[in-house]
């Protein structure tokens, strides 16, 4: 009886763990380190990021300067062996003063992010929050 309550419950582990989601590096929160480029008064040294399961992004200065609703589309691979993304607003957030479109490249705890369409320049740098 306990031999087949064992395999009963490691049949059930194992089917668990396969049907489980696998989290993209991009999910989780993210804090702004290190100077950050000008531009953008809620997007400096105190910014964060917050990606959701669903592709969602929120992007300001917590508690009272964020902006939600950012759609976060992936791109692949980058040459870095980065994973690169894109985080977009569908309209520019009115009252906090964020980018409204980045493209990002997540490499481990790190992640850099540029504005789209911004070639050199100093990206904005976060880490991993914990």
């Amino acid at each position: 009886m306990r031999r087949t309550l064992a395999v009963i419950a490691l049949a059930a582990g194992l089917l668990l763990a396969g049907c489980s989601e696998e989290s993209k590096p991009i999910e989780g929160e993210w804090s702004a380190y290190g100077p950050q480029p000008p531009g953008y008064s809620d997007f400096g040294d105190g910014a964060t990021i917050s990606v959701d399961k669903n592709d969602k992004a929120v992007l300001g200065t917590s508690p009272m300067r964020l902006c939600g609703g950012a759609k976060v589309t992936s791109r692949g691979e980058g040459d870095g062996g980065g994973a690169e993304y894109r985080i977009a607003f569908d309209s520019s957030c009115i009252s906090v003063s964020v980018p409204s479109s980045l493209e990002v490249v997540v490499d481990g705890d790190r992640l850099e992010a540029r504005l789209t369409g911004q070639e050199g320049g100093e990206p904005f740098r976060f880490r991993r929050a914990e």
